[in-house]
């Protein structure tokens, strides 16, 4: 007996004397993470890419590293799962006696005892359907997170879509100035009815047009590389879009819209989960007006030296059990409190979300009704108009009729309306890329909205369901 308590006593001093320097030393090393792994020249190189938009959209919500990064989050909170429903450690406690207890039944030095806290299985299950709640609101954020990035990658289609027409239109007008050009120079030589500052004005503004033009294919470089980063492929990669650049024009129901964001925003969903998770911490804050128990088993060894005459040396044994009395109740009194006031802020900031998803729907659908009011009066009065003012300034040109100020002008003003028809249907698609997400789809609109069923934001789930309720888990026996 004596020798086991030498050895104990070894085992506890050389345990608890141990350097705190040498612990963090062997768990720096032990926690020391793998090189990451870098991606190769052969992994990074430039690729080219061809389909259409939506093909370009799966693409990056396959690839993008911030979906990736969702689902991660979402399986670490499932983790707390198990963890929640778990009881605690059974507690090990040695008593060493350094002068040992004398007793009629002989010497005792040595105590060995075990204990194990069991926490109120109701006050677990409602833990583990507080995690429950936040994974379903982790879930909800990785749909979010998959609308942003279709968002996005529509919107970066669009802007290269528009930067590649741009540079279609300036070359075709650098032909037109091209033209305008070889008038000048043949009123120049032949009728020499204009000076030769015109023919170098000339000049220079197809120069300016060819600078427009690298300037231009520059940009288109920067948009691919933005397009490149959404569907997580090497910045030199290059983009064959499929889609055409044209308006998709179409009448837009502001209410029906917004009344299918409310329903379908996983925001909102993400909210609810908060709601109902800020409401069983309520429930849990009640709970600590019903105890946790604590089983104990102890063993005391006793020698056969005792002062007794009959000594018999039996060992003792007790059993022991105790439990918290919850008696501080303005402690819990202000943790229920705090809990209400919780789950009505949450309940206060899902109207607040409601009302902004109505207002960015409403904000969008005018915004998409004024370019398309803006692009049809382009396309149906201005620039055809525009176009037969530069022909006829042409032909007045040769006839003296019209400077070369004015041409020159009149060449410039249709330029810029193109190019501004051309980023009006650009924006107004881009618009309509931020409305699909804006109510809560994955997918293009096309025609009117169907509504889904709609979300109960006003129900008020049982405090008391606990683990009761289907959407949690059972409860864990004591």
């Amino acid at each position: 007996m004596r020798g086991l308590t030498l050895l104990l006593l070894s085992l506890q001093f050389f345990v608890g004397c141990r350097s705190p320097h040498a612990a963090l030393h062997t768990l720096e090393n032990r926690s020391q993470p793998k090189s990451p792994h870098l991606r190769t020249a052969s992994e990074t190189a430039a690729t080219k890419e061809t389909g259409s938009i939506e093909d370009f959209v799966q693409l990056g919500l396959a690839r993008n590293p911030a979906i990736a990064t969702a689902k991660h989050r979402i399986n670490s909170l499932r983790h707390r799962i198990p963890q929640t429903l778990s009881q605690p450690d059974p507690m090990v406690n040695t008593t060493t006696h350094l002068s040992p207890v004398e007793t009629a039944a002989g010497r005792q030095a040595f105590a060995l005892g075990v204990s194990q806290k069991v926490v109120n299985a109701e006050r677990l299950a409602t833990r583990a359907a507080i995690a429950l709640e936040d994974v379903r609101a982790a879930e909800q954020n990785l749909n979010v997170v998959q609308l942003e990035i279709a968002e996005k990658i529509r919107i970066a289609c669009y802007q290269l879509l528009f930067v590649r027409k741009t540079i279609e239109i300036t070359e075709q007008d650098a032909e037109s100035l091209e033209q305008i050009g070889e008038v000048v120079l043949r009123q120049y030589e032949v009728k020499q009815s204009v000076s030769q500052q015109d023919v170098l004005n000339v000049q220079v503004e197809q120069s300016k047009a060819e600078n427009q033009i690298v300037a231009l294919q520059q940009k288109e470089k920067s948009s691919q590389a933005r397009l490149a980063r959404l569907v997580h492929l090497s910045p030199e990669s290059s983009f064959d879009i499929l889609d055409q650049l044209i308006p998709a024009l179409g009448p837009l129901d502001a209410s029906a819209l917004a009344a299918q964001a409310i329903s379908a925003r996983p925001e909102l969903a993400a909210q609810l989960a908060n709601i109902r998770r800020e409401r069983k911490k309520v429930h849990l804050a009640n709970l600590q007006n019903k105890p946790d128990f604590t089983v104990g088993l102890n063993w005391i060894a006793t020698s056969n030296e005792g002062v007794s005459p009959v000594t018999n040396g039996d060992d003792a044994l007790l059993l022991g059990i105790g439990f918290n009395l919850p008696v501080r109740k303005g402690r819990i009194q202000a943790a229920i409190s705090e809990a209400n006031e919780s789950s009505l802020a949450a309940a206060s900031q899902l109207e607040g979300l409601k009302d902004e998803v109505a207002e960015e729907v409403f904000d969008l659908v005018a915004k998409a009704e004024g370019t398309a009011d803006t692009l049809q009066l382009l396309q149906e009065d201005i620039i055809p108009k525009s176009e037969r003012t530069l022909n006829l300034s042409i032909e007045e040109y040769t006839n003296g009729d019209v400077k070369y100020v004015q041409l020159i002008e009149n060449w410039r003003s249709l330029l810029k309306y193109r190019i501004t028809e051309t980023r009006l249907i650009a924006e107004y698609n881009q618009t309509l890329a931020s409305l699909v997400r804006g109510i809560g789809e994955l997918t293009p609109i096309s025609g009117a909205p169907t509504l889904p069923a709609q979300l109960e934001f006003d129900g008020q789930p049982e405090l008391n369901d606990g683990a009761n309720n289907q959407s949690e888990p059972p409860k864990t026996p004591v």
